[in-house]
């Protein structure tokens, strides 16, 4: 993600860490998903960028100008692995987890292949184990990306998908 599609979703999510930040007894935790070359391998990789529950506010400010999205969309890979950072319902506490993206699952290097159905279903399937441990999932696609496919956006997130304009995701 990149352009405008990338400073309107950073802003949404700083207006949501802001909003949090303002409301006693609500923590927020901004992940990013993306690839990175780790040695000489091409990875899936996760980064906690601000986590409300160590980090102060102003965090915010000073790091995510820094912050950019580079990469494939490994988004089932990725929601696999972080689902350990995500509290579920069980603990009494609603949980939220809302996506932003603006492309179909997609990586692959020399040992992984991930793309088309078998990612899309691979998706559905850690946002269905998200869903039976009580998260509540939103997926939010952001128009004019890569590999947009309305049934296949649909298929992983469900009901929740929603398909937003690059300049109205505020």
């Amino acid at each position: 993600m990149s352009g405008s599609k990338w400073r309107n979703a950073q802003k949404a999510t700083v207006a949501i860490a802001k909003a949090a930040s303002m409301v006693g007894n609500l923590d927020i935790v901004i992940s990013y998903r993306s690839t990175e070359h780790i040695g000489s391998k091409h990875t899936p990789a996760i980064f906690i960028a601000y986590d409300s529950r160590k980090d102060k506010i102003n965090k915010i400010a000073n790091l995510f100008k820094y912050i950019c999205c580079p990469g494939t969309t490994p988004e089932g890979l990725c929601f696999e692995a972080i689902q350990e950072e995500i509290v579920d319902s069980s603990t009494g506490i609603d949980s939220y987890f809302i996506n932003f993206s603006d492309g179909e699952p997609y990586f692959e290097n020399q040992d992984i292949t991930y793309y088309g159905d078998s990612a899309t279903k691979h998706t559905r399937a850690q946002v269905e184990n998200m869903r039976a441990r009580g998260i509540k999932v939103l997926g939010y696609f952001i128009g004019g990306g890569y590999g947009r496919n309305d049934s296949n956006f649909k298929t992983m997130y469900g009901k929740s998908a929603e398909f937003i304009d690059t300049n109205q995701v505020v």
